[in-house]
């Protein structure tokens, strides 16, 4: 009789034991489910340069804000001063050619052309975004002089992510970087505010 009281008094207070841990459990579940793996948190990149400008050469800008406005001052504060940016009139022009035109008329050596695309589908890590966007940015150096692209650098959340200025300002620096050389292609766990000062103190070799 002894025996068979312990027995059910250990079951009850098991029983008692585990409902007071379920909740803590559940909630640690929760937050370690909610909480993202570390690779979505930075963007994926590719680029090369064969050419890059020198701190004198002029750059004649082509593209729509925010994304001139993060290349004018990233430009900027890597010590080039002498920066064009094209009218919103003229952004909206598609041929490569017209805007060469303006670059002899402005004696501008070289256009960086930048692009942005915003899909609801084809992420890496999601196949539809719903309310949100695959979201690439690409920038595009040409000479004026030979009219080839000389550097390129591209930038892509492999989620889907909401297109905010912070989101527009990390890929734009990240593909920069990646065209200048700051930084190899590939996923990097480098923040934008890092990507947008790169290279300051050590210049990459003009080449």
């Amino acid at each position: 009789m002894m025996m068979s009281t312990v027995r059910q008094r250990y079951r009850v207070g098991s029983v008692f034991a585990f409902m007071c841990l379920l909740p803590i459990l559940l909630l640690s579940n929760g937050c370690t489910q909610k909480r993202p793996p570390a690779s979505v948190h930075f963007p994926i990149t590719n680029g090369f340069h064969t050419r890059l400008p020198t701190e004198q050469q002029r750059i004649l800008i082509w593209g729509a804000p925010p994304l001139s406005n993060v290349t004018a001052a990233w430009l900027r504060s890597h010590h080039y001063s002498d920066i064009l940016e094209l009218p919103q009139d003229i952004t909206s022009v598609r041929d490569h050619e017209a805007v060469l035109t303006v670059a002899t008329a402005r004696q501008a050596e070289f256009v960086l052309i930048l692009e942005q695309e915003e899909l609801k589908t084809g992420a890496l890590m999601e196949s539809h975004c719903g309310d949100r966007f695959n979201i690439s940015v690409t920038v595009r150096g040409l000479s004026r002089v030979s009219r080839e692209t000389v550097f390129r650098g591209s930038a892509y959340y492999p989620h889907c992510v909401e297109p905010t200025h912070e989101v527009m300002k990390s890929l734009t620096c990240q593909a920069l970087a990646t065209a200048w050389g700051y930084r190899p292609s590939g996923q990097l766990e480098i923040p934008s505010s890092l990507a947008c000062t790169a290279g300051q103190i050590t210049p990459p070799t003009v080449r």
